[in-house]
């Protein structure tokens, strides 16, 4: 599981060998880790907004969350802020940075971040369910109608694009109309770091 966590959360690692403790005292946040200079900026290449990009990341592994996870071993990967252009600005304006918590200790910090950035088609995927769809908004007469509703129109659009990827590929070519200038600009906004 990975999951973003807020930036002043209270984090911890295991109290030295031999305390009758679990946890240790010394306590610290996600963003204390960003501004800490003894632990480097690490770099992954994603795929993100139409293309291959650097992300600048700090790992900690071994840390645990007294009130969230308990006794849980835990992973921190703090994401550096992405810069972006605003189209007739000068200087690049920053995202918030990513403050990201993981129960998976042993997969690479690529394809966690990986996963994280495909958060955003899922949210996409939402948001054309319940606008252009009307996922929640259709008026049924039977109660036994209300809660399947939802799951039919969920599964009708689920196999809408799956057979759309299997009659045209994954890639946008020459089948698919030309996407609006302002949707054509939109992927390009992040630039890499």
């Amino acid at each position: 599981m990975i999951a973003r966590a807020r930036r002043d959360v209270k984090l911890c690692k295991r109290a030295p060998a031999g305390s009758r403790c679990f946890y240790d005292s010394t306590r610290f946040t996600p963003e204390q880790i960003r501004q800490d200079d003894s632990i480097a900026w690490l770099k992954a290449r994603v795929f993100y907004g139409g293309q291959w990009r650097k992300m600048r990341y700090k790992e900690v592994r071994d840390v645990f969350w007294r009130t969230g996870c308990r006794k849980r071993a835990l992973r921190l990967l703090v994401v550096a802020p992405i810069p972006y252009r605003v189209p007739g600005r000068r200087r690049k304006a920053y995202r918030d940075p990513a403050h990201l918590l993981t129960t998976d200790l042993h997969g690479t910090a690529q394809e966690l971040l990986q996963a994280y950035s495909h958060r955003w088609q899922i949210e996409v995927n939402h948001r054309e369910e319940k606008d252009t769809l009307g996922v929640g908004q259709a008026q049924v007469r039977s109660l036994r109608s209300v809660p399947r509703q939802p799951a039919f129109v969920v599964a009708a659009y689920s196999a809408l694009l799956l057979a759309g990827l299997l009659a045209y590929g994954a890639t946008r070519d020459s089948h698919y109309l030309p996407l609006p200038k302002w949707r054509s600009n939109a992927h390009r906004l992040p630039v890499s770091i």
